[in-house]
């Protein structure tokens, strides 16, 4: 059986929530080891994340924590500490998401625990970063959101922003603390030496506003709300076809000549100034009344159907639970069974990362609590059972 890409590679995660849990479930699904350490008594903030449960167990949780190892140490112990100092000696990374200066004040900083460990790889998120007026600044993906620039752009027109719908900010976070950490990782193994990687909600969320920013540095004018238009491509929107909504996305003048071919777009034939996108662009509004009458006389699926056959792309609005029953979804395999100790079976969205000698194949439920606790600290530290009571009836461990 051929092992996964990051097989051996061993993960002290330090995370909760969901930027660093997602980062970490990134890795434990490529195949390494992560040793997710909770606090006595409650864990993972999201464990109590309701109301969406299955037999008392959040589903919040479930979602962003497959695939590792819980491990119940009280950082605030001085014994817990030790533990996790030891524990760093044997890992290749570290992940964490305290506030900045938290883990130096307890005497885990990368600067103690790469002592032991010079090819350590020790990833910090956090929400605005370590400098700057807004560093020590506590951030949820809301109020980063509001920070970033795309709650400025989001929404409609006139009244209040809107935010994502889904946490943007927290998921591409994580993704981006994977990734800077696999790089630091190749890294290590070249030189031998390892690193301090620092990943912030506000760094990613500026990175991504890719078009956005360009348009705003470039102009020098304050970025516009849209609502659902695109600042650089028209059309590019919803539409009202005559059941519900239609996504017309029409990316190049080749598109646009193709679907006026067809005989219901006949009446807008022979606008000079909609013969090029940025003619569409400045014309916007009035293309777009000029699209609706057109639009709104079949349905949806009519429509999607019409333009699939001229290579112009439109697609249904689906709600999330409506795309995880998609036949593209199954077709896909984006859809496991875990069994979870407690929970029972339940689904779950599978690793979006398809590779096809080393495919992603291992799916363990997100673990109970402390549920690893022994068996980590026995394998990777060697300690025996009266050991390991004396931790626990001391109060480092649970």
């Amino acid at each position: 059986m051929t092992l996964p890409p990051l097989h051996g590679v061993k993960v002290l995660d330090l995370t909760r929530i969901l930027a660093g849990p997602y980062a970490t479930q990134i890795l434990g699904d490529l195949g390494a080891d992560i040793w997710k350490i909770e606090q006595p008594g409650k864990g993972d903030d999201t464990r109590a994340w309701g109301p969406v449960e299955r037999k008392g167990v959040a589903a919040y949780f479930l979602s962003v924590n497959r695939n590792k190892r819980s491990v119940v140490v009280d950082l605030k112990h001085d014994d817990g500490k030790a533990l996790i100092r030891r524990l760093a000696k044997e890992a290749d990374v570290v992940l964490e998401n305290f506030p900045p200066g938290k883990l130096d004040a307890l005497g885990l900083g990368f600067d103690v625990l790469r002592a032991e460990n010079p090819r350590l790889v020790m990833t910090s998120i956090t929400a605005f970063g370590q400098e700057g007026p807004l560093s020590r600044e506590p951030g949820y993906d809301l109020v980063v959101q509001g920070y970033g620039g795309v709650m400025g752009v989001t929404g409609p027109v006139e009244g209040p922003p809107y935010r994502v719908g889904v946490p943007i900010v927290d998921l591409t976070t994580g993704l981006n603390a994977a990734l800077a950490t696999l790089a630091a990782l190749r890294a290590a193994e070249r030189d031998g030496l390892g690193q301090h990687v620092d990943v912030s909600l506000f760094a990613t969320h500026l990175g991504w506003l890719a078009n956005v920013a360009g348009n705003a540095l470039i102009s020098g004018e304050p970025t516009p709300r849209l609502g659902n238009a695109h600042p650089n491509v028209a059309p590019y929107e919803p539409f009202e076809a005559a059941d519900g909504w239609l996504l017309l996305a029409v990316g190049n003048d080749g598109m646009w000549e193709r679907m006026l071919a067809l005989d219901e777009f006949a009446p807008l034939r022979g606008v000079e100034r909609w013969g090029t996108n940025n003619g569409r662009v400045l014309d916007r509004q009035a293309l777009a009344d000029a699209l609706a009458p057109v639009l709104i006389t079949r349905t949806r699926d009519a429509w999607i159907a019409r333009l699939q056959t001229i290579r112009v792309p439109a697609g249904p609005i689906l709600r999330p639970d409506e795309a995880l029953a998609h036949p593209q979804t199954a077709a896909l395999g984006m859809l496991v069974t875990m069994q979870h100790p407690v929970a029972g079976a339940f689904q779950g969205v599978a690793s979006p990362y398809r590779m096809d000698r080393t495919p992603v194949a291992r799916y363990d439920a997100a673990p109970e609590l402390g549920a690893h606790t022994d068996s980590v600290l026995s394998e990777v530290l060697g300690l025996g059972d009266g050991e390991l009571a004396a931790l626990r009836e001391g109060g480092a461990i649970g």
